[in-house]
């Protein structure tokens, strides 16, 4: 049949390494262009609008002028835009044409702390660049996506992860800060070759109160940069499978029951033992050691994992396979879920994917049944498991 030949020829799905291999090509023959790269031109639009706009008059002018087109369109009256009021107020500027990437990105440059809505305070300074964010400069942004490439190849998903517990240990004093040499002392360790000159530049950046000392959750952040909405919805999503009660919290009990290691890319790629990799994923759960995890930790968690990836796809079939998520396109069609032959009462057959197989005993044929009838399957004479499918 047509649909055989298209399964077949279909591209496999390419592994994590392959994707590394294939990222660090293109970075060496085509600079890739980033939305980042475009809301730099957006950044500079906008601050010509103010200055236009107020007759290039003083920076009180034209930031008496910000605060009354932000306040019209802060709805809410909650002292901050949400994404969606942040680009309606631009679109008024006639800045909403931009692809909503790119206003993300701007959006997300301005968004200091990382709460998902912008401040007055930073709106004023990122429209004029007070305190410019890292993501603002080219070069700072270059070197973030180096050491994020170099911590992906030896660190695998956890990476990130596993540099925020180094500087945690490094912190003496417990107040969030490490030194210079501890910062090139942390980031070597995990493999990244650091220039003392690129140091230097962290230091520039995430040296708030130059007091000669990084603030490392911050440099952290930005080294993460931010999930994208479709993955975060994802991670949602697995999360709203776990969360059975729907009351925001999965007992880790349940979490390291159902999650399946298998499917873990470092596994797949040979970084991690499939028991490695299942001891890595419950050492940075729980870190209160209350036995449960909630939704935000939950984020958190793939946040970090997120920066390793760079395909949305590929991210999306990591997700669907380790949670067992019915769905994807293409090659990152998930695959990990149970399938069933199916023989009817009038012997005609078929393969039925299990659409919520968590935690399902593949032996338990009535349980089966059971998720069959929900699934509007009928006349069902006999169930057979497919495993090899």
């Amino acid at each position: 049949g047509h649909e055989e030949a298209d399964y077949r020829t279909r591209p496999a799905i390419p592994k994590m390494a392959d994707l590394y291999a294939m990222e660090e090509d293109d970075r060496h023959h085509f600079p890739k262009v980033t939305d980042d790269d475009k809301a730099d031109h957006l950044q500079k639009l906008l601050r010509n609008r103010f200055e236009v706009l107020t007759g290039y008059a003083d920076m009180k002018k034209q930031t008496a002028e910000i605060e009354k087109r932000f306040k019209y369109y802060d709805k809410d009256n909650s002292g901050s835009l949400c994404f969606e009021e942040f680009d309606a107020a631009l679109t008024e500027m006639n800045l909403g044409d931009a692809p909503k990437s790119e206003l993300r990105a701007l959006f997300d440059r301005y968004d200091s702390n990382g709460d998902e809505n912008v401040s007055y305070p930073e709106l004023i300074n990122g429209v004029f660049e007070v305190a410019p964010h890292p993501l603002a400069q080219k070069e700072s942004r270059r070197m973030l996506e180096n050491i994020r490439a170099q911590i992906a190849k030896r660190g695998g998903l956890n990476g990130i992860r596993s540099l925020g517990r180094s500087f945690r240990i490094m912190d003496d004093g417990g107040n969030g800060k490490i030194e210079p040499e501890e910062m090139l002392y942390g980031l070597r360790d995990q493999g990244v070759e650091v220039e003392r000159n690129e140091i230097e530049q962290i230091m520039l950046h995430f040296d708030k109160d130059g007091d000669g000392s990084v603030i490392f959750d911050e440099f952290l952040r930005a080294l993460r940069g931010k999930m994208n909405q479709r993955r975060k919805g994802l991670v949602k999503l697995a999360f709203g499978q776990l969360d059975k009660t729907g009351d925001g919290v999965v007992t880790m009990e349940d979490l390291m029951g159902i999650y399946d290691v298998s499917e873990n890319p470092d596994v797949i790629n040979g970084l991690l033992t499939p028991d490695q990799a299942f001891q890595e994923f419950a050492k940075v759960w729980d870190r209160d050691r209350s036995g449960s995890v909630h939704l935000d930790e939950f984020i958190d968690y793939y946040q970090d994992v997120s920066a390793s990836i760079d395909n949305d796809d590929y991210f999306e079939l990591m997700i669907r396979n380790a949670w067992h998520i019915s769905g994807g396109e293409g090659q990152y069609e998930n695959t990990a879920n149970l399938r069933v032959l199916v023989i009817h009462d009038d012997g005609s057959q078929e393969v039925v994917e299990i659409k919520d197989d968590l935690g399902l005993d593949v032996n338990d044929f009535p349980a089966i049944r059971k998720k069959l009838f929900m699934q509007g399957v009928k006349n069902i004479k006999k169930v057979e498991v497919a495993s090899a499918m």
